[in-house]
């Protein structure tokens, strides 16, 4: 069963020495079980200016698995103990930020008018995405998109 998960920004400082910081923008946000296991990991003082920013579903196993896979089976099994773990995925209640999905940008879907024929509202649908804009949808760690042509440099 999918949970809803809140999106954040925060800065990490690094070794608590204020020299290396790590930023995390609207552009590459953490989960956050992702902010717990850096409160974790670099200690509560460390983790500053933790702000929620979107909203998405995640599988909790997949996510535990994803952050094992970045930081590490122990510190990742010392914040969410066990098979049958808690974990928390959600920093307040705002339900009015924006919705961030795996694999494509989410697009707001309007709800169809109440008639349930045979195409279900596929029209009402189509006519919504149709006027909608994509919200934006963080990329995986570790892997990079290229910049769009509008935003190289033309030397």
């Amino acid at each position: 069963m999918t949970k809803t998960v809140q999106y954040c920004t925060c800065k990490v400082n690094l070794a608590g020495q204020n020299c290396h910081t790590v930023i995390y923008n609207e552009h590459n946000p953490v989960t956050w079980p992702e902010v717990q296991v850096l409160q974790a990991l670099h200690g509560d003082e460390n983790v500053m200016d933790v702000m929620p920013c979107g909203l998405g579903e995640v599988w909790p196993t997949e996510e535990k698995n994803r952050l094992i896979s970045i930081y590490g089976f122990k510190v990742v099994e010392a914040c969410f103990p066990g098979r049958a773990f808690r974990m928390d995925y959600v920093m307040t209640d705002d339900v009015s930020l924006p919705r961030y999905e795996d694999g494509k940008p989410s697009t707001v879907v309007a709800q169809g008018n109440g008639d349930d024929d045979e195409d279900d509202g596929e029209d009402e649908v189509a006519r919504a995405l149709a006027n909608t804009e994509p919200v934006f949808k963080p990329a995986p760690r570790g892997r990079r998109t290229p910049l769009p042509p509008e935003h190289k440099d033309a030397g």
